[in-house]
């Protein structure tokens, strides 16, 4: 089967891309990078230039961040909604299957397990352009899925990667304890896209960690693992720091049902998760700490 993938420079484009070509797929991607080599430039922010033909198409890329959608609506609007329905018009037309990745947002985030039939109720900019997104596209018929994920972790990148390091300096951390988050690896997600694309029907699936857990549990729990005092974590508030109340991540967990009777998913732990992603990190902080007490 030809994919195209649709924002290859993204948390997980590479790793679907070479899933996808060790199944024996053909891979076409796009990329907003010009010196990518391979790549198809596209900007979603920009009008559509001639896609190739594909029979299953991975749209990845989005405009993610809760304050540039809030203080760009309009341009997330077309990132996240309007080029999106512009690729699957044309694709399902051509007889294309096409996954939209999206998120938990599109339902608030204010309370857990959420299934895959229930209303979205965005209280997010993010989050309404992406609950937009879903209908519209889902509007084209059965060759439309949609994945919704919670959040993704990768090491050596991002907070939390930022915390082992000050926690390995004995430097005080800060984190929310208002907001929570479903932590998932760049292979959960790996795999429910290629699951989806090779034998999903039409509709939403979800794909989450078991549980949520606030990021002041998780930096503590980093700390614990680090054997530095929890008196280093200082909490904080979400509402505190420029977060709308939209924006509060209160509980990000999903329920699985779809996907798990498609491939028997079973959700994750998050704080095996977050163990599993940053040991190598957290083992390197402990040693930092160790020669420092010498």
């Amino acid at each position: 089967m030809r994919c195209l993938i649709v924002g290859v420079d993204g948390s997980f484009g590479g790793a679907l891309s070479r899933s996808l070509r060790s199944r024996g797929h053909e891979v076409v991607a796009t990329t907003r990078r010009r010196e990518r080599a391979g790549g198809l430039f596209l900007d979603l922010a920009a009008p559509l230039p001639p896609l190739p033909q594909a029979e299953a198409v991975v749209i990845c890329a989005a405009m993610t961040r809760l304050e540039e959608c809030r203080r760009y609506p309009e341009l997330a609007h077309r990132v996240n909604v309007e080029a999106p329905l512009e690729i699957g018009r044309a694709f399902t037309q051509a007889g294309a299957r096409v996954l939209l990745l999206s998120t938990s947002a599109v339902f608030g985030c204010l309370a857990p397990q959420v299934e895959e039939s229930s209303r979205p109720m965005p209280r997010s900019e993010y989050g309404r352009s992406k609950a937009e997104a879903e209908s519209r596209l889902l509007e084209l018929g059965s060759q439309v899925s949609v994945l919704r994920l919670t959040k993704v972790v990768k090491p050596n990148a991002g907070l939390q990667s930022e915390w082992i390091r000050h926690l390995g300096e004995c430097r005080p951390v800060q984190a929310f304890d208002d907001c929570r988050f479903c932590p998932l690896t760049v292979a959960h997600v790996v795999d429910a896209i290629t699951a989806v694309v090779e034998g999903g029907q039409g509709g939403a699936y979800h794909l989450s960690g078991a549980t949520d857990v606030s990021y002041a549990e998780a930096a503590s729990f980093f700390a614990e693992r680090i054997g530095v005092a929890n008196q280093l974590i200082q909490p904080m508030r979400g509402v505190d720091s420029g977060l709308s109340d939209g924006e509060l991540t209160r509980f990000t967990s999903l329920a699985c049902g779809r996907l798990t009777r498609l491939t028997g998913f079973v959700p994750p732990a998050p704080l095996d998760v977050l163990q599993h992603v940053y040991g190598p990190e957290i083992d390197a902080a402990r040693k930092m700490l160790t020669v420092h007490d010498r």
